[in-house]
């Protein structure tokens, strides 16, 4: 079935939507999180409040939307290397290129990687209404999926032994944004801290705990390094 075609109000509508969230991220990636405001907001994008409001209702529901367009972005990142991967590496292999895309985009877009961290680690504080909490943990469920199944398929391979698919995903989402979050302090521990070797790592340590050889991963997570 044809999906109808969006009417000329709606496209407007969602690149007016685009603008805001474009202001909003860049508000605070130039003066932090605590900085945003929607009076502010709706002057950078001259708007009047009542109007601001028309197309984002509270600022729960602009962070929620700024979250769920990142998320939505790093799942264009991952089906990316999974298309890339798929045809040629076994499950494990994709593991290791899908960490490689998150580890990519972590350092690409810093800004948008540190929002992400910040509202998945203080959700009460950040995303106080249940209804857009809801939103971006579907939505980070929905980014994760490409992880998710590279974990299922090695499984099912043999790969890795029997295991629940969410909690191993999460584990190892988990890992990658507390590691992917140390750079600021590896500047200030020279030849203390080597983020890439803690990735690889951290990965290693999961991977050959859920099960898999220990020479399969290594050669997995060749690219890594």
């Amino acid at each position: 079935m044809r999906r109808e075609a969006r009417t000329p109000r709606a496209r407007r509508h969602d690149a007016n939507v685009g603008r805001i969230l474009d202001a909003a991220t860049e508000m605070v990636a130039a003066e932090g999180l605590a900085a945003l405001s929607m009076a502010r907001l709706a002057d950078a994008v001259d708007y009047t409040p009542g109007a601001l409001y028309r197309y984002v209702e509270s600022k729960d529901a602009l962070l929620a939307k700024m979250v769920e367009r990142i998320l939505g972005d790093v799942r264009a990142k991952l089906e990316e290397a999974v298309a890339e991967a798929t045809a040629r590496r076994s499950p494990l292999a994709r593991v290791a290129a899908l960490v490689g895309a998150y580890r990519a985009f972590a350092r690409r877009e810093p800004h948008r990687f540190g929002l992400l961290a910040t509202t998945m680690a203080e959700p009460r504080v950040l995303l106080a209404e249940k209804a857009h909490a809801q939103a971006v943990a579907a939505a980070v469920i929905a980014a994760l999926q490409p992880l998710a199944q590279a974990l299922v398929d090695a499984a099912e391979e043999g790969l890795l032994s029997p295991g629940g698919a969410v909690e191993r995903t999460l584990c190892l989402f988990t890992m990658l944004q507390g590691v992917l979050q140390l750079p600021k302090l590896a500047r200030h521990a020279p030849g203390g801290i080597d983020v890439d070797q803690l990735v690889v790592a951290g990965t290693r340590a999961l991977l050959v705990g859920w099960g898999a050889n220990p020479r399969n991963v290594t050669r997995a997570l060749e690219g890594l390094s």
